[in-house]
């Protein structure tokens, strides 16, 4: 039986071995939960801990931008610079191509 007290194994709780956790490339972020740092992994670059953010969502809150009414000739030239766009979903689904789409830092 397991719990019988001739059985030392099953009771060694290596108590005197610290845990180990990896720490999170981005500064202040360690304590986060796997699903933030999922996310956040996702835009800043591991490398440098920076971002480049591109921000095209002016026209769900402010209405049309000029210059921003043809995001396919003004912002996609852009995009290869960008570690991360800001955009509403339908600019997503409607000019962005589906390849522009992933992750550039692998």
């Amino acid at each position: 039986m397991p719990d019988m007290d001739e059985m030392k194994e099953g009771k060694k709780y290596y108590t005197d071995v610290p845990q180990k956790t990896e720490g999170f490339f981005l500064k202040g972020s360690n304590s986060l939960d796997w699903g933030m740092k999922n996310r956040l992994a996702r835009i800043f670059n591991p490398k440098s801990g920076r971002t480049v953010m591109l921000a095209v969502d002016h026209g769900y809150f402010q209405g049309p931008t000029t210059g921003l009414e043809r995001i396919d000739i003004n912002i996609l030239p852009l995009v290869p610079y960008a570690d991360t766009l800001m955009l509403t979903r339908g600019i997503l689904r409607s000019i962005v191509p589906p390849s522009i789409g992933r992750n550039q830092h692998t």
